[in-house]
């Protein structure tokens, strides 16, 4: 559907003197490197070609994510009225402890990031997720700032001749998510009507950058903001008894949650400033703690198998089994794949080219077995040793792939799989995230790339 576009856009790539090819490909990592869009050390893109998003792809997307949603809170729902569904969840000791503190809200995942391929066939595009990032998703501070750059672009400049080219503010309308939930988090508790906030993760990891540019942002639009350690972090009482959060002299009242809530757990002891504060309801907290129930791998399962379907409504049921790839918990168990009744483990033991294994509650791509790239004799071993631990088996999707230029001592053209996800807030997807890698492992902190996504339409 947009292959006309990429055509006459690789086109103008084509035509730039090679010298001045190599000036503007130079300059444009520069430019990354300035303005913070870097992954450690690392620029995000080298490819000088953003992901294009037509107006129907982004229809499909939006409708989509919208009946997830609904399928999504009535799994809620469920997991809270029915122990099982708690239990097949996998849920640690520790996250179980953290899922027990009320929010505040209603909602569970303020901000998430469906990460999907979209592909085409004859029937129109096939778009397939694979996995919620609903704890703590990343990349929409690197996302906006990267659609600048590329707006700088002279090739882009003269495409915008001949196409429509929007970017999507992010920033903007998570901020305006932050807000509102503060406001209902609020209720009737006195305090600052607008929020000071913390932005909180280990001090040093390879997407502090990002957070200095959300910093940057927020107080752009005047709201005092603190990046900060959670184990930097103090909690007090003064003489009337309110909690109080602090980072230094800095009292925080709405915490943006950047670190990982596994890794909260790992140490624990270390950060009971905030924890207290959050349990106490002294701090607004998002995403909160319990966005871990809808962020688990397991979550698809739930969604896909046969026995919960009486949770849906048709729409809803059409959708993830047009969305949402087959997924069961790996486990000695019988159960039902495409019609027919399967020993589980046996099947992807004899059928290790159409699955994919992963463990519950990962990120970075960490664990991810593939089968289609794996030795037998190493995939039988992997099911067995998934069977001592919670992991997941998924269908195989079809990988998206798209040509995107870069200059190497001239112009070349990496042909590269294209992970598309959508950042959703609530009902609302606001913009997409685009990462991009030679392997069939998509992810930045696993050594793959980025690239920002713009909404086109031909004049």
């Amino acid at each position: 559907m947009n292959e006309p576009a990429i055509q006459y856009y690789h086109e103008l790539v084509s035509k730039m003197d090679t010298a001045r090819l190599g000036e503007i490909s130079a300059q444009f990592v520069n430019d990354l490197r300035a303005h913070k869009a870097c992954y450690g050390e690392r620029p995000l893109s080298t490819f000088l070609r953003p992901k294009f998003v037509t107006a129907p792809q982004l229809d499909l997307i939006k409708n989509s994510c919208r009946v997830l949603r609904e399928a999504v809170v009535k799994l809620k729902e469920a997991i809270f009225a029915q122990p099982a569904f708690m239990a097949q969840l996998g849920l640690s000791a520790g996250e179980r402890l953290l899922c027990e503190i009320e929010p505040g809200f209603r909602r569970l995942s303020i901000t998430s990031r469906w990460d999907s391929f979209m592909t085409d066939s004859a029937e129109g595009p096939v778009l397939k997720f694979v996995e919620l990032n609903a704890d703590t998703p990343a990349g929409i501070a690197y996302n906006d700032v990267m659609s600048d750059i590329y707006l700088r672009l002279p090739f882009m400049q003269e495409f915008r001749q001949r196409y429509n080219v929007q970017p999507f503010a992010v920033r903007t309308i998570l901020l305006r998510q932050l807000l509102d939930t503060y406001k209902e988090w609020q209720g009737n508790k006195s305090g600052r009507k607008m929020p000071q906030i913390g932005i909180i993760d280990w001090r040093g990891v390879s997407t502090w950058t990002e957070f200095e540019l959300m910093q940057e942002y927020f107080e752009s639009q005047g709201l005092r903001t603190v990046l900060a350690d959670p184990r930097e972090l103090d909690y007090s009482h003064d003489q009337s008894g309110r909690g109080i959060l602090r980072a230094g002299d800095f009292e925080i009242d709405l915490i943006y949650k950047r670190v990982v809530t596994n890794e909260f757990i790992e140490k624990f002891d270390d950060v009971q400033a905030m924890y207290k504060a959050v349990k106490n309801h002294d701090v607004c907290l998002i995403n909160p703690f319990r966005a871990k129930l809808v962020h688990k791998k397991s979550l698809f399962a739930l969604l896909t198998h046969e026995d919960n379907q009486h949770l849906f409504n048709a729409e809803e049921q059409e959708t993830i089994r047009r969305h949402i790839p087959w997924t069961r918990r790996l486990e000695l168990t019988t159960t039902t794949y495409r019609g027919q009744t399967i020993e589980l483990c046996e099947y992807v033991a004899h059928h290790k080219d159409d699955f994919v294994i992963k463990p519950n509650d990962e990120y970075g791509g960490k664990g991810v077995c593939l089968g289609w790239e794996t030795a037998g004799g190493h995939w039988v071993s992997l099911i067995n040793d998934a069977l001592d631990d919670f992991y997941v088996v998924q269908e195989k999707v079809p990988l998206a792939r798209e040509s995107f230029p870069y200059f190497d001592n001239g112009l070349r053209f990496a042909d590269l799989v294209v992970d598309f996800g959508p950042y959703v807030f609530g009902p609302m997807v606001g913009g997409v995230s685009t990462r991009l890698s030679a392997s069939s492992l998509v992810n930045v902190s696993a050594g793959g790339g980025a690239t920002s996504t713009f909404l086109i339409e031909a004049k």
